[in-house]
């Protein structure tokens, strides 16, 4: 016994039975079109049964959905929503018998009817219910023919039955062909979304392991611009937490998991608000690049990166006072290190292995800047410096020389963004020369030797003139 149906299947099995019956309408007027021309020779009182017999077959299937009846009967060679074999062929069947003289016309609109099938029904079924239609006409032929005493030419309707059911084995072949190639394309395409929900799948993990901007270019020009190299002007970040392997000796392996966890989702949630490129998580290490693949003039990038410290520093304190409440042993503290210059960018490795990232003397300079600063400590280099000396505060420390560098690097301490901008700074500029001068920064100490400086040069030149 069937179940009933969801309310959505009954609205939708209701509507095509209305439809349905607006079709017998719509056939009623044509028959009724074709007597009034002179094609039909159907009595009134026949149209008036054919209109009552649809009539009452529609009532007896919407009852049927409307109680859910239909749901027992299973075998329908139309698949329609109801047993249509057991009221609507009979009334079919009525109205060919009834229409008289228009019966070749009406087999035309049969006809057409099966055309409507296609991609919806297979060969057999068409050819079935032609040839159920077509033994209905004729049992209701020969039990009207005895009751009126009428002898029908049943050769002549014999070859019109024929001649039916033969274009019907034609269309049915047709038809059984377009609704094999229905099914095979649903197939194919519910394949294809499966494949594509497959492949969604795989990118959202692959995003995981890879940084956005590499997944945006990956998309983009089958990856190109990724697998080549190329020299960039880019500015290169480190930082590191400072006594890490001290720090993990005395801590549970869970409770480290999840504090370090916890720390590196915030800093690439800053990573990648400010656009850049997380190259690559070293232990508790962490490398990011501004420039590159995405194109960005040196000094924004410069810029960005010094934003992006200073956002991490404040997360930092945040996630420290956390730990704290939550009782954690250790709160961490992070020293960082960025510099600007020409490096070459691409993926380097093998076949089996690839990575994005940059290489060259440019990523030495930052990783020692980050290794020689002091907890807490952010360190630039004047490359990076000269590039947003008017968005940020920072203290000259002056020439420095680093492990593995054959040439000192002159460093500064940033100590911050400058939020006041160019009121904070004496800048001059003219033929020959360009001096920015930060008061609060400089020390007494270098104001007088630039003064003497300054002294010198002038003495000089006046001498030289004399």
């Amino acid at each position: 016994m069937g179940s009933l149906p969801s309310e959505k299947a009954r609205s939708r099995k209701l509507s095509a039975l209305w439809l349905g019956y607006l079709g017998w309408l719509v056939a009623s007027g044509t028959i009724g079109l074709l007597k009034k021309l002179g094609y039909s020779d159907i009595a009134p009182h026949q149209l008036a049964v054919f209109i009552a017999a649809a009539t009452v077959a529609h009532g007896i299937g919407c009852a049927m959905v409307f109680f859910g009846w239909d749901s027992r009967f299973r075998f329908d060679p139309h698949f329609v929503l109801i047993p249509n074999w057991f009221f609507f062929a009979p009334v079919a069947a009525y109205g060919f018998y009834a229409v008289g003289t228009a019966r070749d016309l009406m087999l035309i609109g049969w006809l057409m009817g099966f055309f409507f099938l296609a991609g919806h029904v297979r060969f057999w079924c068409v050819l079935l219910t032609a040839c159920y239609y077509m033994l209905l006409y004729l049992g209701i032929l020969v039990v009207m023919s005895g009751l009126h005493g009428q002898h029908p030419d049943y050769v002549r309707e014999a070859v019109r039955i024929g001649a039916f059911l033969a274009v019907c084995v034609f269309l049915a072949a047709l038809l059984d062909r377009f609704a094999s190639q229905k099914a095979h394309l649903k197939e194919s395409v519910a394949q294809l979304r499966e494949k594509d929900r497959e492949i969604t799948r795989l990118n959202e993990k692959l995003s995981l392991f890879v940084s956005d901007p590499l997944v945006r270019h990956l998309s983009k020009d089958e990856g190109r611009a990724l697998f080549g190299h190329s020299r960039k002007k880019i500015t290169i970040f480190f930082s590191d937490i400072c006594r890490f392997s001290t720090i993990t000796d005395t801590m549970e392996p869970e409770e480290m998991a999840e504090q370090l966890n916890e720390y590196f989702h915030e800093m690439i949630q800053l990573v990648l608000q400010h656009k850049g490129t997380l190259d690559k998580l070293m232990g508790d290490g962490i490398m990011v690049l501004f420039g590159a693949p995405d194109d960005m003039d040196p000094a924004e990038g410069a810029y960005r990166c010094v934003q992006m410290a200073a956002a991490m520093q404040a997360k930092l304190k945040e996630l420290n006072h956390k730990w704290t409440l939550k009782g954690l042993p250790h709160t961490l503290q992070v020293r960082m290190g960025a510099h600007t210059g020409l490096s070459v960018v691409g993926t380097f490795g093998s076949d089996r292995w690839l990575n994005y990232t940059a290489i060259g003397s440019q990523v030495n300079v930052a990783a020692r800047l980050q290794q020689t600063a002091e907890p807490g400590q952010m360190l630039i280099s004047r490359a990076t410096y000269a590039l947003i000396a008017e968005k940020i505060h920072a203290r000259d420390l002056g020439p420095m020389s680093l492990k593995g560098l054959h040439q000192p690097v002159h460093i500064y301490e940033c100590l911050g963004l400058d939020t006041q901008g160019a009121s904070r700074r004496l800048l001059e500029e003219g033929p020959g020369y360009f001096i920015s001068l930060q008061p609060d920064v400089m020390e007494e100490t270098k104001m007088r030797e630039l003064a003497r400086v300054l002294a010198a040069l002038a003495e000089t030149r006046k001498a030289s003139k004399g």
